[in-house]
């Protein structure tokens, strides 16, 4: 079968938020047809104008084509939903924009159609609106008729492309264009676009970096960045027409380092895909880690051959191969290629291996291959598969192709096998042995792994590929030895002696790799406290922000854990770094300072009073330091801080503000006071998407832990169905539920075994074996 085109044809009351429409498919079916439709009532389905029989059942259209050429027409109706995928309502101030998700099977949900990615079409859309609003999609607009008191937005065809990615909106919209070709047009509700031009200017640096990085231009006319006001994902790659979240997106000079930062790598990320993903699209969700994974590598890549300042790779290690070791070290992981057999199982896929470690074995074979073989690879696969669809051997084949190493066989193993080795290394007499295990903090599957192993003997440079679980090397009088050089493989490395490396001469990613390792060594019972001490005692006084923001990271969840236990080594660490980063005014050093600051404040009341004098100050401040300023404040003055807190946060234009407020809010002692602030999800004075990051950020303090257990205990069903379809819950429980069960393992365990949450089992599940893990720290 085969889709040629769709002609859409749309009738929109924006005030009912409803909609009738008719659309014109050209198929080629040697078979009765088959359409996808959830929650769309069908009126009429003709073929050449003449009525034909079909059925409606198991969200199907069934319609009796027999072996057909020509064009299918449907009359249908749908209803704009309030949730947060397929046609949706995004509310801002009082009033909305309609707004469409449709990755990964939603578009069925607006259309009757063949929602798979295979299946690519030419679309074609005219949408009938009242004559005062706007309408954007993937395209520009060809024409706009008038129609009484509404008016016809048409809109010129799409290239070929999966039904995912087709996007429209529709409401008032305030642009921002940036002179450019392609022509790149900021999208904002009212009153928000002064937030437009950061971002707007750097797609357009992106944009120029990825037609020369891979060759080929970006082939449509224009392309929206469009802030939706209710968005549950961070963006998502519409061809032509991306949406983000306003905090994912919206920023200026005043933002501050971490939230530049952030919609510098979201923007690239889903440009990225207007090539890999939109130009060349994976064959079935099976490969949906093609699409997320290289869009994931490529931002970082990007961004730090425009920015070189910001240290991209460092972020990379901290936001993306961090997480994945940590998740793809439990029993409920799987591999980077899933099987995926059904819609319900594509969004629980979304998650740290699809794009944390399939972005990092990425950065591994291109330090395997080499850069340049690795953009030739790149530039063949895109070139090959343009308008199409590919699978991941395809990609290893034009990567093998361009650099003449075995990357099938390497990726291979890699992509379709889940975990990851531990090299343990041991120094005896003139000899070093390398030994690989699958690492696991709790009890895995045992493999071996064809590691490309990079490693520095007396800082000479040596590399090989560990195929066999153990290899000896002659090493005389050895004074130096550092293993996994940058920290660019997807393994960890445990020193039988750490001496040796203590010695070597770190850069600032190896530094960070020791300190992530410990730590997983730590909770995996494969060191003592006394080696992570030691590897923690080293790097105390250290200047890498890299292994400060570990390392503060580390200990904090420590603190949270076990205060009496852990508290010195956390309060010497904070109380050390904290006044050095203070004075640094760069923005990777104030955005350190911050993190500091920010957990010292939770930990020490009298920093808390000290750095909430500056609470006067608060609009002066720069935006990362502001954070640390408001959480300073919110601690030390507890309920007396409430209601300004809650002032500013309700008052607050952007979101970016008020997620800095509400994170302060969440930080209170006060239990009372934090699941109040978490039920203002039900009265509409937080928007649905940020509840999920809300409860992330309440769990420090014990006492507080134990009330947001209760609520959530109450409110689960409906905290879940805000985020349904989307997997986004699942994914955050796996993050909440190894600190907010600790001490009360069996409960949290026996409740979700009660309590199963449809679409979530996978992260409930990872949650816990978390749990289980850190609950032996406590």
């Amino acid at each position: 079968m085969k889709i040629n085109y769709y002609d859409i044809f749309l009738d929109f009351n924006f005030k009912e938020l409803t909609y009738q429409g008719h659309e014109i498919i050209n198929i080629e079916t040697d078979q009765d047809l088959e359409l996808d439709a959830v929650d769309l009532k069908i009126d009429n389905v003709t073929l050449d104008g003449k009525k034909v029989r079909y059925e409606v059942a198991n969200n199907k259209v069934k319609v009796n084509t027999g072996s057909y050429r020509g064009n299918l027409e449907v009359d249908f109706r749908g209803k704009v939903k309030d949730s947060l995928v397929g046609i949706y309502r995004a509310p801002y101030n009082g009033s909305y924009v309609i707004s469409t998700q449709f990755e990964s099977s939603h578009a069925r949900e607006f259309i009757p159609c063949v929602d798979h990615p295979s299946y690519k079409a030419k679309f074609k859309l005219s949408v009938t609106v009242e004559r005062e609003l706007q309408v954007i999609s993937n395209m520009d607009v060809e024409r706009v008729e008038e129609k009484g008191d509404k008016v016809t937005y048409i809109f010129k065809e799409t290239p070929p492309m999966s039904t995912y990615l087709l996007y429209l909106g529709i409401g008032n919209f305030e642009e921002l264009k940036i002179n450019n070709t392609p022509e790149i047009i900021v999208a904002t509700v009212p009153g928000k676009i002064s937030k437009g031009k950061v971002p707007g200017e750097m797609a357009k640096k992106f944009i120029a970096a990825y037609e020369d990085y891979f060759g080929i231009k970006y082939i449509l006319p224009k392309v929206h960045l469009i802030a939706v006001p209710e968005f549950a994902f961070g963006a998502m790659e519409n061809w032509g027409a991306i949406t983000f979240r306003e905090t994912a997106l919206l920023a200026d000079e005043k933002s501050g380092f971490s939230n530049i930062r952030r919609v510098a790598e979201v923007v690239a990320h889903e440009l990225a895909h207007q090539w890999f993903g939109d130009l060349v699209t994976m064959k079935w969700w099976n490969d949906l880690w093609l699409n997320e994974s290289f869009a994931t590598f490529m931002s970082y890549k990007i961004i730090d051959s425009l920015y070189p300042d910001w240290y991209m790779w460092g972020e990379f290690l901290m936001d993306e191969t961090g997480g994945a070791l940590l998740k793809d070290s439990i029993p409920t992981t799987h591999p980077i290629q899933v099987k995926v057999n059904t819609t319900e199982e594509i969004e629980q896929i979304f998650d740290d291996i699809s794009y944390g470690k399939g972005a990092s074995i990425l950065r591994m074979i291109e330090s395997y291959i080499g850069k340049e073989n690795f953009r030739s690879g790149i530039h063949n696969y895109l070139t090959k598969f343009s308008f199409s669809n590919a699978e991941g051997n395809d990609l290893w084949l034009s990567l093998e192709e361009a650099s003449g190493k075995p990357v099938s066989k390497i990726m291979s193993y890699w992509v379709l096998n889940e975990g990851y080795p531990m090299v343990e290394v041991e120094a005896r007499g003139s000899r070093i042995s390398f030994r690989q295990e699958r690492f696991g903090i709790l009890n895995v599957r045992d493999m071996t792994y064809p590691i490309p192993l990079t490693f520095e003997i007396n800082g000479k440079r040596q590399e090989l590929l560990l195929e066999s679980e153990r290899i000896e090397l002659e090493a005389e009088d050895l004074k130096s030895l550092k293993v996994n050089l940058d920290k660019a493989g997807f393994y960890r490395v445990l020193y039988k002696d750490l001496n040796p490396v203590l010695s070597s001469d770190l850069n600032l990613e190896e530094e960070w790799g020791l300190a992530n390792d410990y730590f997983a060594f730590l909770i995996a019972g494969k060191v003592d406290y006394s080696d992570y001490e030691k590897v923690v005692r080293h790097l105390m006084n250290s200047d890498n922000h890299l292994v400060v923001l570990e390392l503060s990271d580390q200990l904090s969840f420590l603190y949270s854990i076990n205060p009496e236990k852990y508290g010195k080594i956390s309060l010497d660490f904070h109380r050390l770094q904290t006044p050095k980063w203070a004075k640094r005014e760069d923005p990777i050093g104030v955005r350190t300072f911050s993190t500091l600051a920010s957990s010292l404040a939770k930990m020490d009341e009298g920093y808390a009073r000290e750095l909430s004098l500056k609470f006067s100050q608060y609009n002066e401040l720069d935006g990362d330091v502001k954070r640390a300023v408001a959480i300073a404040y919110s601690v030390s003055q507890g309920a007396k801080a409430l209601d300004t807190l809650l002032k500013m946060y309700k008052e607050s234009k952007f979101d970016e503000e008020k997620n800095r407020i509400l994170t302060a809010l969440l930080s209170m002692k006060s239990a009372h006071t934090v699941v109040n602030v978490l039920s203002m999800v039900f009265t509409g004075e937080m928007k649905k998407q940020d509840i999920i990051r809300s409860l992330q950020y309440s769990l420090f303090f014990p006492s507080v832990r134990e009330a947001v257990w209760e609520w959530i205990k109450i409110h689960i069903n409906k905290v879940a169905e805000i985020y349904s379809g989307t997997g986004i819950f699942g994914r955050v429980m796996s993050d909440v539920i190894p600190l907010l069960g600790v001490g009360r393992e069996v409960e949290v365990s026996e409740f979700f075994q009660k309590n199963k949450i449809k679409g979530a089992e996978r992260g409930i599940q990872q949650g816990l074996e978390l749990l289980k893990a850190v609950s032996k720290l406590a």
